[in-house]
């Protein structure tokens, strides 16, 4: 990433007074402004709380950022970072695991546009982090983002041309563990199924839990076959076993895949048509309850 030293007497890209009281609107959201020609950047002072920034200003805070980013996604989030950096992609929509103050990974969502420079302006860096670990869209069960968040991502997909594979993933036989177990069994069940999709897309994707035992997962600039290629490896590692008190339970499970060369209609309509995929998917069998 091209990094070049500036005088001490320039400016902030913007107004720090008027920066940071944007920031303070949201205790779950972060925005950032990064000076690609130069390193300089600003930070809203909650995420250098949250995540334990050196400061509000640092220099090459991309490169300190992803010092904190979970060692399985950060190969992932360095290339998509490098196509911003060079020019390549102009806009980066990504998902993935963050260290934060008290030295745990919480799930992020980060959105930003690359802002081509002038000859009087710089090029830039802008975006936010949404830090699902606090959001009030944030499902309370698994810490991934509800239905709402996951209505608003595909609304923001529609902003950019690309191709897009979506993912839907429905647990079985929920309300049967449920009964025999008890609602926190039910919730443990999905709450490891959340932990084992968040390992598989590996920082590649955005995942949602939908409604009910069902999550989605979106993938920006995907063909047919990465998407199936993540589906494939979904299927063969979400149905691990899940210890209940002494009982081991292997979740039955259903994965159906969306491919779109363009996000060009309502995200409504394109979650019907996924629950209609998941409907008439196969199942991928497990423990039988009886």
């Amino acid at each position: 990433m091209r990094r070049n030293a500036r005088s001490p007497n320039n400016p902030p890209p913007c107004n720090d007074r008027v920066f940071q009281a944007i920031s303070m609107s949201s205790e779950t959201r972060y925005p950032f402004i990064i000076n690609l020609d130069t390193g300089e950047s600003q930070w809203s002072v909650n995420a250098v709380r949250d995540f334990d920034l050196p400061s509000q200003h640092p220099y090459n805070s991309l490169d300190i950022w992803l010092a904190r980013v979970h060692p399985e996604d950060r190969d992932n989030v360095r290339a998509e970072l490098d196509m911003v950096v060079n020019g390549t992609w102009h806009f980066h929509c990504m998902q993935y695991r963050v260290m934060n103050t008290a030295g745990k990974y919480a799930l992020c969502d980060c959105t930003g546009y690359r802002l081509d420079g002038t000859d009087t302006e710089p090029n830039m860096y802008v975006g936010i982090v949404t830090n699902r670990s606090l959001a009030d869209t944030t499902d309370s069960v698994t810490g991934l983002g509800d239905i709402h968040a996951l209505v608003n991502a595909i609304g923001e997909m529609r902003r950019v041309a690309r191709n897009a594979g979506l993912i839907a993933i429905k647990i079985d036989e929920i309300a049967q563990v449920n009964a025999r177990f008890g609602f926190d069994a039910g919730d443990r069940v999905l709450a490891e199924s959340a932990a084992c999709l968040m390992d598989c897309s590996r920082g590649k994707g955005r995942l949602f839990r939908s409604t009910g035992p069902m999550f989605v997962a979106l993938f920006d600039d995907f063909d047919p076959e990465e998407t199936d290629a993540v589906a494939d490896e979904i299927e063969r590692f979400l149905g691990s076993p899940v210890l209940l008190g002494s009982f081991e339970y292997q979740p039955p499970l259903r994965v159906a895949t969306l491919h779109l060369d363009a996000v060009d209609r309502q995200p409504v309509s394109i979650l019907n048509e996924l629950n209609a995929l998941i409907k008439e998917a196969p199942q991928v069998p497990g423990t039988k309850l009886d």
